[in-house]
């Protein structure tokens, strides 16, 4: 089968692509139907060499080397692997931050870039893991998290390769001022005491020191971390700043440190749906959120982000699996029927259609277990 190498003016930002797009070494990047999100991710694909096959059909059976794809074509698989090596970083920078040969400051530049081609890859899926559970930590989940949705937004504004590097190694490092405690905080229902408050207020403070211990010298990193909790109108802290002092970088890290703790769950309690989240994002712009990038961030997840759960026109319960051009109605796939029987394979449904039509957000029943592989197409089975 001939094949065509791709150029940059084949491929359209927010447009389905129209056919599987391979690298250079015959790996698939891109299913069919798969959309681009920035002109950044065009490039990163005509830098692999990227090419589509010429006459494929949409039911080609597509033969995938498993060993080749180990590392590339599962975003799943990356993010455990992003969580364990981070979690081992942690307690590296934690207890010993400042041996010599640990060189932690270029592993998070590592990491950075790891998971900056994690979110180039695959967006939707990436957002759409933010939003189910993992065996680690919140202490390594929420960083990582953070890092992913503070990508989202930097992405969106067009900024430098440089300063995003800086702005996901603070969203990664920007709790380690208060790592211990933080464990303790998701377990407690009630409010802080005044020691913990004390604590918190100040973990931006010995983050930044910690930071210099290891190694760190990189300004924009720091300052992100000690500006990350400040607010416009001079209320945050450590240093309550106003207006234009607070930094952009820095409330970019600080609306998605604020997206997260909300959805994620506690121990006394589950976290707000996507959708919820995002209103009361909306709700607090100008006061809590800063406004401009409080609708940046609701116009490029969507009403319904990846991992949103909904119930739909003809009463099934789906999973929404890709943001649309419209915020209203992005690509779901159904796991329950509207009798509440469970799909033996989840089924793909265009809530642009009217019999698709997301009515609103529900609860998959108790017994549901997701399988992210499944939902976004990277069951090899």
């Amino acid at each position: 089968m001939a094949i065509k190498a791709l150029k940059a003016r084949d491929l359209s930002i927010d447009k389905p692509v129209e056919w599987h797009i391979y690298d250079g070494k015959g790996r698939l990047l891109l299913k069919k139907g798969m959309q681009l999100r920035s002109k950044r991710q065009i490039a990163k694909l005509i830098s692999l060499d990227a090419f589509r096959r010429v006459g494929e059909l949409e039911n080609d059976n597509i033969e995938i080397d498993a060993e080749s794809i180990s590392g590339a074509l599962s975003p799943f698989d990356q993010i455990e692997k992003v969580l364990n090596y981070l979690d081992r970083l942690f307690k590296i920078a934690i207890y010993k931050p400042s041996s010599p040969q640990r060189n932690l400051p270029e592993k998070f530049y590592e990491l950075s870039r790891g998971i900056i081609q994690l979110c180039e890859y695959d967006l939707d899926a990436t957002i759409g893991a933010i939003h189910f559970g993992s065996k680690y930590d919140y202490t390594v989940i929420h960083p990582l998290h953070c890092a992913i949705l503070s990508y989202c937004l930097a992405i969106k504004l067009e900024i430098t390769d440089r300063r995003l590097n800086s702005i996901i190694c603070a969203a990664l490092t920007s709790n380690i001022g208060m790592f211990e405690l933080q464990n303790k905080l998701i377990k407690q229902a009630g409010p802080l005491r005044p020691e913990q408050r004390a604590e918190v207020d100040k973990h931006t403070m010995r983050g930044v020191v910690l930071l210099k211990r290891m190694g760190v010298i990189d300004k924009l990193w720091l300052e992100v971390v000690l500006q990350h909790h400040e607010k416009r109108d001079g209320t945050g802290y450590p240093r309550k700043l106003k207006g234009k002092q607070f930094i952009r970088e820095a409330r970019i890290l600080a609306i998605a440190d604020r997206y997260h703790a909300m959805v994620a769950p506690r121990d006394y309690r589950v976290g707000m749906s996507p959708t919820e989240a995002l209103k009361m994002i909306f709700q607090e712009r100008g006061s809590e959120v800063d406004k401009a990038l409080g609708s940046v961030l609701i116009k490029e997840m969507g009403i319904y982000p990846p991992g949103a759960i909904v119930e739909l026109a003809n009463k099934e319960i789906a999973i929404v699996t890709r943001r649309g051009k419209d915020a209203m109605r992005p690509t779901v796939k159904s796991i329950f029927s509207a009798n509440q029987k469970r799909y033996p394979e989840p089924l793909v449904r265009e809530s642009a259609n009217d019999a698709y039509k997301i009515s609103g957000l529900c609860s998959a029943p108790k017994t549901y277990e997701h399988d992210l592989y499944k939902l976004w197409d990277y069951d090899l089975k």
